[in-house]
């Protein structure tokens, strides 16, 4: 089906051809088109800028749209296109070194950025995303929010998608939408910090994972699959969170964990946040890092040689994540009609080893 921006651009294109409207004529203001062709403002933007940049019209701030005296080249790359980047986060953990990627990438092809974060919210997504359809941009590069769930917003997304907005996800992919993806292999990620366990003869091993987005999820179930796939006698365990859970709330139930009888000799951390957390009250308790613990995280952040020790954590790849994100996204403005469904990509975990596992 076709696009409907790219209706209203054949439309207009038409229009000119058949001399309904000549050079510097004035076209049919944002709000005529829209009801013209029962399209979103978003959508009767973005046709308008495809135009411009394919020279085929050009606008007077405050004044209209206009059709030009002669196409001025074919090159989809000019300084007003904007992409939009919005993440649960902006300015913490993994986050600075993927947009870092996505901005080096975007640069070089003169784009502007323009960031924004949910917090992980559900009620701020939704707000950012309703911004976004009429803040006149030209992509989105998104990580949803709590992405374990069937999406909230998923109707401001659709809406997004059928106007022709090139979409890509980031760390997860909602299976709600069919557009192109860059993420870790966490369901791998989490069966091979469990290998690593077991190969260094660990089977009291509890999981901390996180059930609202995707990664955690995959994580667990990793974990959970390599467990029982190993067939050995063991005694595996999940402590769950969510967003929103406070440190104290997850420091309670890890140092129940960590003071029962039966305590794990290993864990396998959502992230290297939570792996910090770990280690800091094993340590509090007076357990001997790896000696008595071992630990193991996620995302191989600068979290993971910061506190002593090099934790041992499964690799994610940050800047180039966002280095291809983005360079996906340029190809999609570069040929807009072409489907990108299936240019996804999935990372494959590499495990790297610190001194936070021994063997026992």
């Amino acid at each position: 089906m076709e696009k409907k921006y790219q209706i209203v651009i054949d439309a207009v294109e038409k229009w000119i051809n058949i001399g309904k409207y000549q050079a510097n004529d004035k076209l049919p203001t944002e709000s005529e088109l829209m009801n013209m062709f029962n399209v979103s403002r978003h959508t009767v933007r973005k046709s308008l800028s495809d135009l411009e940049t394919k020279g085929v019209v050009y606008r007077i701030q405050g004044g209209g749209t206009f059709v030009a005296e002669e196409k001025r080249g074919t090159n989809a790359f000019t300084d007003n296109q904007i992409i939009a980047v919005l993440t649960t986060h902006i300015n913490d953990y993994i986050f600075p070194s993927i947009i870092s990627g996505i901005e080096s990438e975007l640069s070089r092809k003169s784009i502007s950025l323009t960031l924004s974060s949910t917090q992980n919210n559900e009620d701020v997504e939704r707000k950012e995303l309703l911004k976004l359809l009429n803040g006149g941009i030209n992509g989105l590069i998104v990580e949803p929010t709590k992405s374990a769930f069937n999406l909230k917003n998923f109707d401001l997304y659709d809406e997004l998608i059928k106007s022709g907005l090139p979409i890509i996800t980031i760390n997860s992919h909602p299976a709600q939408l069919n557009i192109p993806y860059f993420v870790m292999d966490d369901f791998r990620g989490g069966q091979v910090a469990t290998e690593y366990l077991l190969h260094h003869n660990h089977t009291n091993i509890l999981g901390i994972f996180k059930t609202d987005d995707q990664q955690g999820i995959d994580r667990m179930n990793g974990f959970t699959d390599e467990m029982q796939r190993s067939q050995l006698t063991s005694n595996a365990a999940n402590l769950l969170f969510q967003s929103g859970d406070s440190k104290q709330r997850i420091s309670q139930h890890l140092l129940d964990c960590l003071s029962s009888s039966n305590r794990p000799t290993a864990i396998i951390c959502y992230n290297d946040q939570v792996a910090v957390i770990t280690y800091n009250l094993a340590v509090s308790l007076g357990m001997r890092i790896p000696q008595d613990l071992s630990i193991i995280g996620f995302d191989n952040s600068t979290l993971s040689h910061s506190f002593g020790i090099q934790l041992t954590s499964i690799d994610h790849p940050k800047d180039k994540m966002g280095h291809d994100a983005a360079g996906l996204m340029i190809k999609m403005l570069d040929n807009p009609t072409k489907d990108y469904s299936t240019n996804s990509e999935i990372y494959r975990p590499i495990i790297i080893e610190g001194d936070s596992v021994v063997k026992i």
